[in-house]
């Protein structure tokens, strides 16, 4: 029997270091737990909570802060790729993923010309398309057109993955871009976020729902595989004034014109999904 080699990438960073331990136990107990697969964990950290081991590849990495730290994930991957080529498949997940439920072969893209998974944004997944907080600047490299008939989704940053050399064509074209932009004074709107679904835009991609991704303290229309993590209800103490202070929204959830009481709670909702997934 062949032994299926999959890669799990994971910063954390500064204050996220707090995560590590939970999130590895929990990879551990439900995530690819078949006999023939092999789980590689290749963290960055600047924390020495991390241990190595046969299984567990620590790589220094200084804090950066928000947004460095996420709009750079792409070089930070890029620069072990000689070390992720030995896996058959790669995946990376925010700090604050926890695995509460069995996620086995159905995350692998067999069968999916591009090789690559997305996870539908659970802020977003039941929108229409002019509500999706896509990249609209057209001298950006991660706008995204209106495209006639096109079956549009909007995917979340926190979790992606796929085969390893496709996930690496993912990451060279998006650092590429990234600079690109950086060069014209241009940042995505949601950074590494809206490049990833620039990416996908024309992709055959394995698409999961929002249940391998969902924030754990809202209430949701299934049984969630994989929860966020509320980060100032956990750890408060390093995430407090992040918590006083979530994201703002993107400009097609904020009230004009009167909307009335239906737009006002999908802010609030939108906003405390942002919260949780704010690198």
């Amino acid at each position: 029997m062949k032994t299926i080699k999959v890669g799990i990438l994971y910063i954390c960073t500064g204050r996220y270091s707090v995560f590590w331990d939970r999130f590895y136990h929990s990879a551990e107990e439900f995530l690819l737990t078949e006999n023939d697969i092999e789980k590689h964990y290749f963290i960055f950290t600047d924390s020495e909570q991390a241990e190595k081991g046969y299984r567990i590849h620590r790589y220094f990495k200084n804090s950066e802060g928000f947004p460095s730290d996420s709009i750079k994930r792409f070089e930070m991957f890029l620069s072990i790729q000689e070390d992720l080529k030995y896996m058959d498949y790669v995946y990376f997940l925010n700090a604050n993923m926890n695995f509460v439920q069995k996620v086995g072969k159905e995350i692998l893209p067999v069968g999916f010309k591009s090789g690559l998974v997305g996870v539908l944004h659970p802020g977003y997944f039941q929108s229409g398309k002019e509500e999706l907080p896509y990249e609209r600047n057209p001298d950006s490299k991660a706008f995204i057109p209106n495209i006639e008939g096109h079956s549009y989704h909007y995917f979340m940053g926190g979790f992606n993955g796929g085969k390893t050399d496709d996930f690496l064509t993912m990451c060279l074209t998006c650092s590429n871009n990234i600079r690109e932009d950086a060069k014209n004074n241009i940042v995505a709107c949601f950074h590494d976020e809206s490049h990833i679904n620039a990416y996908f835009l024309t992709k055959n991609i394995l698409i999961l729902s929002p249940e391998y991704g969902f924030p754990e303290d809202l209430e949701a229309p299934f049984t969630p595989k994989v929860i966020i993590l509320n980060k100032a209800k956990h750890y408060g103490g390093y995430f407090i004034k992040e918590y006083a202070n979530p994201f703002l929204l993107p400009s097609p959830f904020k009230k004009k014109n009167g909307f009335g009481k239906i737009k006002s709670k999908i802010k609030k909702i939108i906003s405390k999904i942002r919260k949780y997934l704010n690198p």
